[in-house]
Formats: structure tokens, sequence, C-alpha cells
């Protein structure tokens, strides 16, 4: 686990990149404490890194990794986690390995394999792979976007980083323009999803691709594994409990090999609770978890996850998430995420990163069960159930939803009748804002960017449906929860490592049918998963809160003069006029208590103090150094 960045200048030799690398590589000091290193070819490509010592803990597992002759070269963000088999079969072509780790083994498949070694690796990982001889650069992301990587491309060359802020700072950067995308995805879905980023010319490499590019400009891209939209279901019932309860503890075991300190995160849910079941497991010893609280606000998970603990047996420490703690921690959560990003969970994920990093180097999470398992019902249940709706023409919806509003019979259950699509109606329940308020706030609002295919969906029947919606949540809403939970680990040199995304349960996962994963009856998702943890624990959480914080009400308190003097007099945001007395509303209305805007406050809110901080002059906030 560490951070990477490098520079391939297109064109002749070009030494310049050196004199301002050197602070490119340490603005990623946080991702990688141990050790740090640099590498030249002497002509056209530079390769930084910062590592934080997991696997083979020695100086020769340091990075860049290059091969005797210096023909090929390698800078790695992650793990993976079947390496040792890898290992097994290069050696048997008769690679020689001089260290243990995972690094070496990267590199001799990229060497022996080419691109084909990517859809072969079981792990998150974000690389940039070297060839001297042939003068191309390969950038590479893991199938699921646990690791990011971003890159910049214009006429001089390619720089690629681990974190945005690189690319703020890269000289390159100078005078390049807002991304109309870029802005106006962030202000609709509160992140900024691949490729798009907030300035042209800048992308984030999407999960699961490839980008070649070699030294005369010429670039290639590719993907290499796609989350599918629809499989035929394989596996349901007891067959299909049985054969996610093997996958996830099969991953668990891989994911705990570790030469460091080795916990986990437990909430009150369903999915950390197997993680953490599973660890104390197959480990036959103690166990440590990590949960944060949110002293006593009806988002607050202690108490189960204490319960939890107790029923596994495991060391719990536990840290409470106050509203003045919040202040303490907006700094920081602004630096971690490098980009705008309104995701409101990465504080207590920071607060819970930085308690574990105390103890622990490595943690590992259960994020990806709600995404793969249907463990949204709310969200799902009501799309499913109407989607044969979406058959009849809109006159037909209209009359229906009508005349069940006049008798009575159901005043929420065909709202969908306002939107053309299942996929127009998804979207909104995405959207941070809705689309009428949000076109006041903004008027040249810049439309949804062309080609933009997400919500791309028009079908009716009930099957492809909720395979579509899984579909969405894991390519979409998945990759804005781990961004989140990347930033907010290595903020605090800590390696978040996530099973519940390892191929293996990936692979299962997709051939299990969707009702043996949610029953709309009972509003009650991830049955494969919960079915599994009854074999732990006696008791287990019914009701969905997920990792949140009271912000509707923190909004109303500690945070109500920042966004006072920090949006509430804002003429634009990124040159996009917005319409002041709008921006008062919205939080007037919520202060009185005649909606609950805090989404929306906290979305511009987060805006506002990236802005400060990395994009106008007068703002240089200090982050804690620990």
């Amino acid at each position: 686990m560490c951070g990477i960045c490098g520079e391939l200048h297109f064109g002749p030799p070009n030494e310049a990149g050196v004199f301002y690398f050197d602070r490119l590589i340490d603005l990623m000091a946080r991702r990688g404490p141990d050790a740090r290193g640099s590498w030249f070819d002497g002509q056209a490509c530079l390769l930084g890194f910062r590592r934080l010592s997991i696997l083979d803990l020695s100086p020769a597992a340091d990075q860049p990794m290059v091969t005797d002759g210096e023909n090929y070269a390698l800078v790695f963000n992650g793990e993976i986690y079947n390496f040792r088999e890898l290992r097994a079969e290069l050696e048997q072509r008769g690679v020689a390995f001089q260290t243990s780790g995972d690094t070496e083994v990267v590199l001799q498949a990229l060497i022996h394999w080419g691109k084909a070694a990517l859809d072969r690796f079981n792990g998150m990982f974000a690389l940039a792979f070297y060839d001297r001889r042939e003068r191309w650069l390969l950038l590479a992301r893991d199938h699921a976007g646990i690791k990011p990587l971003y890159y910049l491309l214009n006429d001089q060359g390619l720089f690629f980083a681990s974190q945005y802020d690189q690319i703020l700072a890269h000289p390159w950067r100078d005078g390049l323009p807002v991304s109309p995308d870029g802005l106006g995805l962030y202000l609709r879905l509160g992140y900024i999803p691949a490729p798009y980023a907030i300035l042209e010319r800048t992308y984030m490499l999407e999960p699961g691709c490839w980008l070649q590019v070699s030294g005369e400009g010429d670039i290639q891209r590719g993907r290499y594994y796609a989350f599918p939209a629809y499989t035929v279901p394989t596996l349901s019932g007891e067959e299909a409990f049985e054969a996610v309860d093997a996958a996830v503890g099969a991953a668990v075991r891989r994911q705990m090999v570790s030469d460091v300190p080795l916990g986990a995160f437990l909430s009150g849910g369903i999915d950390s609770p197997l993680v953490v079941a599973k660890m104390r497991a197959v480990s036959g010893g103690a166990v440590r978890a990590y949960t944060i609280g949110s002293d006593g606000s009806r988002f607050d998970e202690s108490d189960s996850a204490a319960d939890y603990a107790r029923q596994l047996g495991v060391d719990h420490v536990l840290e409470q998430f106050t509203p003045e703690k919040s202040l303490d921690w907006l700094d920081d959560a602004v630096a971690a995420c490098g980009e705008p990003f309104a995701d409101f969970s990465v504080l207590p994920t920071l607060m819970g990163s930085h308690l574990a990093r105390r103890d622990m180097t490595v943690m590992l999470s259960g994020d990806g069960g709600d995404e793969l398992f249907w463990g949204y019902p709310e969200r799902f249940g009501s799309v499913i159930k109407s989607a044969p709706d979406f058959r009849r023409p809109q006159w037909w919806r209209d009359v229906h939803w009508a005349t069940h509003r006049l008798i009575g019979l159901d005043k929420h259950a065909h709202k969908n009748s306002r939107w053309p699509s299942i996929g127009d109606w998804y979207r909104q329940k995405h959207t941070w804002f809705s689309p009428s308020r949000l076109a006041g706030l903004f008027p040249a609002l810049p439309p949804w960017p062309a080609g933009f295919a997400l919500f791309d969906y028009d079908g009716w029947d009930a099957d492809e449906t909720a395979q579509w919606l899984r579909w969405n949540e894991f390519v979409g809403h998945l990759t804005m929860v781990l961004l989140k939970v990347d930033r907010a680990g290595m903020y605090n040199s800590l390696e978040i490592r996530v099973p519940l995304l390892d191929r293996e349960v990936i692979d299962v996962a997709v051939r299990v049918d969707w009702r043996s994963c949610l029953d709309l009856s009972t509003t009650t998702g991830k049955l494969p998963l919960r079915h599994s943890l009854e074999r732990y624990v006696n008791r287990q959480t019914k009701d969905k809160r997920g990792f949140a914080v009271p912000m509707a009400d923190w909004l109303r308190g500690p945070l109500r003069d920042i966004y006072l003097d920090k949006v509430a007099s804002r003429p634009e945001f990124l040159g996009l006029e917005v319409d002041r007395s709008g921006l008062k509303d919205l939080l007037t209305h919520h202060l009185s208590g005649q909606a609950d805007n805090h989404r929306s406050l906290w979305l511009l809110l987060s805006l506002a103090l990236w802005l400060e901080r990395y994009y106008e002059p007068q703002g240089t906030p200090i982050a804690r150094d620990s």
C-alpha cells in the first residue's frame, strides 16, 4: 500500500521535470510514511513512490521496482491477494524472485503476460508499468475502483498520481479551465465519477480499465473487467447461501495476510460484523475491532456494534464522534479528498481510521456488501415493485397515480409516473438537489455530460430491473464509497481492505438470484450475508442506518455560522453564477424546520471549503499532522 505518481514526456528527452517532482512525491507522504523513491529513465519517464510497508518489510521491496538492465519499471499501489499462486506459476516459467511480497510478482506478471495479467490479479491496485525499450507507459486500476488513479494529459505528456491535489500542484495544471462536466456532476451527485474530473484535461481512470501511452503521444485504452448489468442466475436459496458463505470466508482468509498489525472496523449492521466473525474463525485468536459512535444520535450504531463484539468475543475499541469534533475534522476532510467531495460520512471514516492507526497498519472493512447483495431495500424495493408499470404509456401512469391518490389507496407507491423511465426515476434518487431547486440556484447549470450513461435504462421487467439496479449501485454509488474509504484510510497512513469485493465473492454474487438476497415483503436485503452471520451470533440488526452522522442537526448548530461565512454570500462557484437569495433560503428553511436540506447544504459547504483550500489563493487552512 502506498502512493504513486509519474510523468511521461512526449518528444525529445526532457530532464526539467526532476526539479518539481520531489515535491509532488512528498504530497502523498501520508499514503506512504515508511519510504520514498524515484526513478528516471534518462529520457522521458519519471516514476515516484511513497511506501506504507505491509508485505516484505525489507528495502528490497521498495519502489519504483526496476528489473536488471532497467528495461522495465513499476510503481504499484495496493495488494494482490493471489500473488502466491501467480508467483508459483511464474517460477515454473523460470522466473527467479528476489523478494517475498506481491510487487515483484506484479512486475514479472506484466513482463510475461502483458495486459492479460490485469484480469488475473485478485486484489486492489493502481499501477504504472513502463517499458523502456518500447517507450510506453501502462496505467491500470482494479476491477472495482478500490484504489484511485488520476491523470493529466496534454501535448507535453502525461502525469499520473494517486491524489488529485498532486494534479493541482503540477506545473501543467496552470491555465486549465474548469470542466463543465465535472462541475455539473458534482453539483448533482455529490462526487465526480470516473473518468471525469473538476479541471479540463484531467481525468480519473475508470475501474477495470487500462490506458497505454507511448513516448510519441499515441494513446490506447481498454477494459479488462466489467461488472455485468445482467446475468442468468444459477444460485438461489440454501445453495446460494452456502456459496456466498464459502466465498466470503475464503476472501477474508486471503486478505488477512500481513507482516504488520491487522484489525477490523465494526459497525452495528451486517457486513462488517460478518467480516469480523470470519476473521475470528480464521485466526482462532484475538481480533481487535474499532467503532465510531455518533454520541447517541439516531444514526448511532455503537450499542449494536458493542453487542456484536460481545457475541463474537473480540477486543472492542469505541470512540464517540461529537458535533464539536466535527469542526476539528473539517480541514482534514477537505485535505484528504483533494477534489470536491460531498459524502459527509468521510468525517467519521477519518476519525475511525485515526483511531485504528494508533495500533494497526491494516484494517478490514465491510464495504461492498450493500451493492452486491441488494442492501438498499428501501431504494430498490419501490423501483422493483413499480417496474411493470413502466410498460404502460405515460398517460396511463398519470391517471393511475391520480386515481390512487384521489381515493386514498396509496399516496406514495405510484409517484414514478412523474418520470419517463426507471433510469430517470433512479437518477433522481441519487441526485442531491431536486432538478427545479438546482436550476434555480444555478441558472447556467451545465447539462449532464454527453455520453454519461449511468442512468440510461428504459426497461420494465422486474428481474432485469433488479439486476440493473445492482449494476448501477456497483459502478456508481460504490465508487464514491470506495473513494471515501481510501482517502480516509490513507490520510491516516492506514491500509483498508475490502474482502466483500474480492473477485471470488463478486463471481459468486453475480450468479445469485436477487430474490434470494432481497425480501420485498419485509424490506430486508443481504439475505445471504445475514444467513452467514447467523452462524456466529444470536442477534443481528434489522434496520439499516448506514455509517452516517447527524448532519441535519450539525448544520443547525456548530456548522451554521460556517455555512453563512463560506457559502451564503458567494456570487459564484468556479465561475458558475449562483442565486444568493436561494443560498440563504436553503439554510433558512432548514433552520426553521420547513425542510431538511442538509445534503444540499453540505454539498455546497464542502465545495466552498475545497475552493478555499485548493483553488482560491487566499485560502490556506492547515491540516493536523497526526
